[in-house]
């Protein structure tokens, strides 16, 4: 469903209508998607680029933004993609929707979902008769100025956290085949960040492109590392206050409210302080556990806390708290709980079916793949499944309680739970390397925070895969 459509249908009739303009979609070419075109996430604090939270980032060569800042957006790798979208090649990118809808033709992937939603589908028709050569202005802008984070989550890098630096500089990299824990190899594929006393030719590309692009966005959102710890992110608000209003613009801020009381108080005066400037001022926060088991997986988080923070935005703006997950092998055992947490907010804090203040977006890991859900047995893999679809249903039919859409989300990760046969297996042994010394540098015990799950330290060690 595309949920910032009209509010006042019924979720029957949004999925009716997600139908039809999938057909419209599927028109153009199979593996159309205007994502490519009108979504963008730049990571400032290295360059960094993809086009929307499924495909692997890629690199933007300076040159390219020195010659032209507006290549931030319009790299000439990401003008390859859209070309072979429009003679309906798959970007091997974009395998995350292949392989859902490979599933078949009733499941919806994201790419029907962002083409379809609000902030895309005006411009349909426009993408569809573009060229793919084209700089063109997004309408979902998501931006990374720095790495400063106070969390370290297990499936989080050093390029993305600065807890995570710490660690690998300190102790070196994890005994794992994958994670990016490598400093040098991090070097070598030019994800390393820049420093704050550097001087960073993206973040002056972007303060040259953004006043242009700014009137032509629909959803802009900051992110991290955590961005309230970071002089980019308020010095952005204070230039969306600056400017000219923006009626039709939803800003977006991704923080995981773990961060001292005065940056929380902080970013809710100027939540406030933007009412009259934009549209609608969302907050995005993630979770997909709950007390001590998110508390181990988010390194850094405390989960009360966490949810406390939840409420005072929502008790002191008119602002929504989306919830993102990552369900990954070890969300598996409080995720049905975690759910619980969710939909009691809602009774809370929803003033009807009309209006739902804290969504729940489903993603599940794919990378690093030593934490992917895949790694069990497929018999225990179906066994959560049913149990995470059956209490997700229930709350289908409470008020207030899980939407129609969630539940698509759910089935649509519980079935890939169930049939994904790829190699999750053979990262066993990097699991149970992984989580030893997970728990030695973090100071956790594995066993204790997830007895459901001890034995495998000792079944999958040494784990041969072949």
């Amino acid at each position: 469903m595309n949920k910032n459509d009209d509010p006042w249908i019924t979720e029957q009739e949004a999925m009716d209508l997600l139908e039809n303009k999938t057909k419209k979609i599927n028109a153009v070419s199979p593996s159309f998607c205007t994502a490519k075109w009108l979504q963008t996430t730049l990571m400032l604090q290295n360059g960094f680029n993809h086009s929307c939270h499924h495909p692997s980032p890629h690199k933007i060569p300076v040159s390219e933004v020195e010659e032209n800042p507006a290549a931030l957006h319009n790299s000439k790798f990401k003008k390859e993609q859209r070309a072979k979208m429009l003679k309906g090649e798959r970007p091997s990118e974009c395998d995350y929707c292949w392989k859902i809808e490979d599933l078949g033709e009733n499941y919806y992937s994201d790419r029907h979902h962002k083409s379809s939603d609000y902030w895309a589908w005006d411009r349909f028709e426009e993408i569809a008769n573009s060229d793919p050569d084209a700089d063109m202005y997004p309408s979902y802008l998501e931006v990374s100025f720095s790495n400063a984070c106070n969390f370290a989550c297990a499936y989080c890098s050093p390029e993305i956290s600065s807890k995570w630096m710490e660690d690998i500089k300190q102790n070196g990299p994890y005994p794992v085949e994958f994670g990016s824990h490598h400093l040098d190899h991090i070097m070598e594929l030019g994800k390393f960040p820049y420093k704050h006393s550097e001087h960073n030719p993206y973040v002056e590309a972007f303060w040259k492109w953004f006043p242009d692009a700014l009137p032509h966005l629909k959803v802009f959102r900051m992110t991290g590392g955590e961005p309230t710890m970071s002089k980019d992110f308020w010095e952005t608000l204070e230039y969306i206050k600056k400017s000219p209003p923006v009626q039709d613009l939803e800003i977006a801020i991704n923080t995981n409210l773990g961060v001292p009381d005065e940056l929380i108080d902080k970013l809710i005066a100027q939540i406030n302080s933007l009412a009259d400037k934009v549209k609608d001022v969302v907050v995005y926060t993630s979770a997909e556990s709950k007390g001590s088991q998110a508390e181990y997986v988010r390194d850094g988080i405390n989960y009360e806390k966490w949810m406390a923070n939840i409420k005072k935005i929502l008790d002191n703006t008119d602002s929504r708290v989306c919830v993102m997950t990552t369900i990954n092998i070890l969300s598996l055992p409080t995720f049905n709980e975690f759910v619980y947490d969710i939909m009691k907010l809602r009774v809370k804090y929803n003033p009807g079916l009309k209006i739902n203040r804290i969504p729940l977006s489903v993603n599940y890991l794919r990378f690093p793949p030593h934490l992917q859900v895949t790694l069990l047995d497929s018999s225990v893999r179906n066994e959560y499944a049913e149990k995470i679809e059956r209490h997700f249903e229930q709350w289908t039919k409470r008020t207030p309680g899980a939407y129609l859409w969630e539940y698509h989300q759910i089935q649509r990760f519980c079935e890939y739970m169930r049939t994904d046969q790829t190699s999750g297996p053979k990262y066993r042994k990097n699991f149970v390397d992984f989580i030893k010394e997970f728990d030695r540098r973090r100071k956790k015990n594995f066993s204790e925070t997830f007895p459901e799950f001890a034995h495998l330290l000792i079944e999958w060690d040494n784990y041969d895969h072949e």
